[in-house]
């Protein structure tokens, strides 16, 4: 087994990887699941229900966009002409010469720990592929026809599926009718079917690949300040920079919660604040006032309270919280009128945008920045990274 920094035989394979399925955004799914067509309306349909697509709370109330649009179509090589200057025929190969030169001049120009998840990235791809290439030689087919046949072994969702489904996410569909919807559930159903079929295959023959990762992420020198969950002494050390009224931080906390009780002994999360103060007029108040709750050794029942409120923080919220926590309110209440934690905040807020943080969720994995929200499998990977690192 290899000792390789990704930890991939902890991790499924990537659904992004050019010879694997979307089971994520279904706009970037691969033609070869005859889905790219219809993608752009599948795309509406995860943003109708607020998934997978939009992953951060932005300084400026803008999302941002962690999908990407439909699979681009090829273009002809070889010598056809693309342009002419100036009498002289510029061929597509020459276009692509200049397009890798333009490809590798903005990726420079890429933040550092951009380019190391950029060229991580690359890195898996390259041993999926070869894993993929292997599995396809050993039956005589192309990876395609290989990635077919498996995908398509996978059973297809059926009514009651689609059925079930909409109703564990009604709170998601905003009132979205059935008959309206249940094509595009089918769809998203298939999609994670494909997938499922497609990792199950795969997933051992990356397992039993030896390979390792000699590149080396850069790491932000963080402070871990006395807001920590799980083993003190842990390894590893999840550093969450986030606001009490951004959505994707209130859909951090299950993942959070999920990765702790995978390590119990090996993780711990370092809660710091980093309001939003522009577009979440209530996330500083609320962040000073659970530093209140923490002088009454209460900072995480308070915290779970504030994000219990799913962002919907209004006057007499605050002080809710402390007095179904069974707080001193006196104390409470004196200990936030005065800001005393305003020092306390501020000195996060301002680790935070020194740490290169812009929008929240944040995340750093033993100073690894990852930026926008994660799932608990994505966060794992790193920690089992990072755990084969010791």
């Amino acid at each position: 087994m290899t000792k390789h920094s990704d930890a991939l035989q902890n991790r499924k394979y990537d659904a992004t990887s050019s010879l694997a399925p979307s089971t994520a955004t279904p706009s970037a799914a691969r033609s070869r699941l005859n889905v790219t067509r219809k993608s752009l309306a599948l795309s509406g349909f995860l943003f109708l229900i607020g998934g997978g697509l939009l992953t951060g709370c932005g300084p400026l109330g803008l999302e941002r966009d962690a999908g990407g649009g439909p699979e681009p179509v090829a273009t002809p090589g070889g010598d056809a002409v693309a342009v002419v200057i100036e009498g002289e025929s510029i061929t597509i190969d020459q276009l692509h010469t200049h397009m890798q030169t333009q490809f590798l001049e903005e990726f420079l120009r890429q933040p550092e720990s951009n380019r190391f998840e950029m060229q991580e990235t690359a890195i898996r791809d390259l041993v999926q592929r070869r894993v993929v290439e292997a599995a396809a030689a050993e039956r005589g087919v192309t990876a395609d026809a290989l990635f077919e046949e498996i995908s398509n072994s996978a059973p297809e969702p059926t009514v009651q599926d689609v059925a079930d489904w909409y109703s564990q996410n009604q709170s998601r569909l905003r009132g979205a009718r059935l008959e309206d919807v249940a094509g595009q559930i089918k769809e998203l159903l298939a999609n994670e079917s494909r997938g499922g079929a497609w990792n199950t295959f795969i997933g051992p023959k990356i397992e039993a690949l030896d390979w390792e990762m000699v590149l080396s992420p850069p790491r932000q020198e963080l402070i871990a300040t006395r807001l920590i969950r799980g083993n003190a002494s842990a390894p590893v050390t999840i550093t969450a920079f986030s606001d009490y009224q951004c959505p994707y931080c209130i859909r951090s906390e299950p993942v959070l919660a999920e990765v702790l009780s995978r390590y119990p002994e090996d993780v711990r999360v370092v809660y710091r604040h980093f309001p939003l103060d522009s577009i979440h007029p209530f996330a500083r108040p609320a962040a000073e006032a659970a530093m209140c709750a923490e002088e009454q050794g209460q900072f995480w029942e308070y915290h779970d309270g504030i994000f219990a409120l799913e962002g919907r923080i209004e006057e007499g919220s605050l002080a809710k919280i402390g007095t179904d926590l069974g707080l001193d309110v006196g104390a409470f209440e004196v200990c936030v009128s005065e800001r005393r934690y305003e020092e306390f905040v501020q000195t996060d807020f301002l680790a935070g945008q020194a740490a290169g943080v812009t929008g929240t969720p944040a995340f750093f994995v033993n100073g690894i920045a990852l930026k926008g929200a994660r799932d608990a499998d994505e966060l794992s990977r790193i920690v089992e990274t990072e755990l084969a690192r010791k």
